[in-house]
């Protein structure tokens, strides 16, 4: 961790900062008590992306900045609705569940020196008012109280200028010379396309995702850009190509990828061209899956910028789950896509079975960056939320490749069980369980056939998604681990809330330092 030297008098600093205290003022303490030399950014409007660093004027406990659940409760953010309920929680030796919840969620980065911490917000700020709160209990090394009753810090985060945005064509994408309209977004205003001379081609009010038809054709080699309100941006334009588009979207491989589970189905679709699609699901004996009237269906658009004149590309991918089906039972599935041209894509019948109700299996823990790294420390919990038992035989880890790789590299001698509330690893042959002295000695470990898993690791950044599924012709999804950027620092693992549906995304927070293998958060 990085830690910062101020040069300018602490006096000076703290006027800056607009200091303020929590019930008091800083007048209460001698000169050798710490203070709260400065806070960055300065307090009024900040980005939802806003970080917040408070420097001491002195080495500051480190206990007390961390709670034993590795979230500050010292140094903290919250609502204007509930700063008050917060200030006088933090006041106090330790929160109960209660108001611990009231804090936002955020991680605590620590300067080496001591003199600085950085408050990350695990998410974005919403536009509103919020508070940066520091806590009277605070100490140096010294065993001296932060002056006063602690200090407080109002920020603004302000709701963004209404924005029109291209759908398709995307943004700095190639269109085809017969593009007969244009999809674009914007919360409200007037949408309007305008030509390279400034000229108005296509027009229509915004109300979210709105539709600007083309009257005449655009002109091969010109440039066209979004306006909203007049407003020209340049960062939202495309070109128009030589060549028209005069083919139905095709589907990669003729068909969907299906994995089903007991009530739903999903349908990994990849086109040469962005489309409306709509999966229909219907039982296998009525053939046709919607010719009884009675199938289920789900849609999604799938937005991509494939060349106009090269050869085909197979860009652009969707995923669609259709709800509702009944468990161990005969389904026909057909992927039905419709483009902007008049064009329209029906794929092939595909047969599949659900299968019966589903053992409530969740990925519960991810460790992707142990603070060792020279012994091989990765794993993936999980754990049974019941009401039976679960045999984790024939399980595997699938990535987005769909190669399914097994838990275990053999199967075991007797069937690994879980019984309602337990939890297992799944981690590559080179694992070192003395790596985690707290890991409860029952807790089975399941070392697939590679080094590492998923063959090659876990990213860093845990950025890849990848799903807990059972082994089949067809494979069947238990839980999943969703693609996207965490900011855990090296021996954090993310943890999963359990209280959320398994195949829901759920939220996913940084644990304490060394995780938690074999346990609850």
């Amino acid at each position: 961790m990085t830690a910062w030297r101020w040069m300018v008098p602490a006096v000076v600093i703290v006027a800056c900062a607009k200091v303020s205290t929590i019930g008091g003022d800083f007048d209460g303490g001698t000169g050798a008590d710490p203070t709260v030399a400065e806070v960055s950014p300065q307090p009024g409007f900040v980005g939802g992306n806003a970080q917040f660093t408070v420097i001491f004027s002195a080495a500051m406990n480190e206990g007390q900045l961390l709670a034993s659940s590795g979230r500050s409760e010292t140094v903290v953010l919250a609502t204007e609705a509930q700063v008050e309920q917060v200030a006088a929680a933090i006041a106090h030796d330790s929160l109960s569940a209660l108001e611990r919840a009231l804090l936002l969620p955020a991680s605590l980065q620590i300067a080496a020196d001591r003199l600085s911490v950085t408050l990350v917000p695990d998410q974005p700020l919403d536009p509103g008012n919020y508070y940066l709160l520091v806590s009277p209990r605070l100490k140096n090394d010294a065993g001296q109280k932060l002056q006063g009753s602690g200090a407080r810090f109002e920020f603004t985060v302000q709701a963004p200028p209404p924005h029109a945005q291209l759908v398709s064509p995307a943004s700095g994408s190639e269109a085809p010379l017969n593009l007969p309209l244009v999809r674009a977004t914007a919360p409200s205003g007037k949408l309007t396309l305008v030509a390279a001379d400034g000229g108005v081609v296509a027009s229509a009010n915004a109300a979210g995702a709105t539709v600007l038809t083309l009257a005449a054709p655009l002109a091969a080699g010109g440039q066209y850009t979004l306006a909203l309100d007049g407003a020209v941006d340049a960062t939202q334009a495309f070109t128009v190509g030589a060549c028209a588009r005069t083919s139905a979207p095709a589907l990669q491989n003729g068909v969907a990828k299906v994995t089903a589970r007991d009530t739903s189905v999903t349908a990994a679709v990849v086109l040469d061209w962005p489309a409306q699609v709509e999966v229909q699901a219907g039982l296998a004996d009525a053939g046709e899956p919607c010719s009884q009237g009675s199938c289920l269906t789900a849609s999604a658009a799938v937005s991509c910028a494939p060349p106009v004149c090269g050869p085909q590309s197979f860009s652009c991918a969707v995923s669609i789950d259709v709800q509702g089906l009944s468990p161990a039972t005969d389904y026909a599935l057909r992927v039905v896509a419709n483009d902007d041209f008049g064009h329209s894509l029906h794929g092939p019948v595909q047969r599949f079975s659900t299968v019966a109700p589903l053992p409530r299996l969740l990925l519960s823990e991810v460790m992707a960056t142990p603070s060792s790294p020279e012994t091989n420390a990765e794993y993936v919990e999980i754990v049974n939320l019941g009401p039976g038992t679960a045999v984790l035989d024939g399980l595997g880890l699938m990535e987005p490749d769909g190669v399914v790789r097994p838990l275990s590299a053999a199967p075991p001698p007797t069937p690994v069980q879980l019984r309602p509330g337990d939890r297992a690893l799944a981690a590559g042959a080179a694992f070192d369980a003395t790596r985690y002295p707290s890991l409860p000695p029952l807790v089975p470990v399941m070392r697939a056939s590679t080094q590492r898993l998923l063959s090659h690791g876990l990213a860093d950044t845990a950025t890849q998604a990848f799903q807990l599924v059972i082994n089949g012709a067809v494979p069947v999804e238990l839980s999943h681990f969703p693609v996207g950027t965490f900011h855990c620092t090296a021996g954090q693992s993310l943890q999963r809330d359990e209280t959320l549906p398994g195949d829901e995304d759920g939220t996913w927070t940084c644990s304490p330092d060394g995780g938690t293998p074999g346990a609850p958060p």
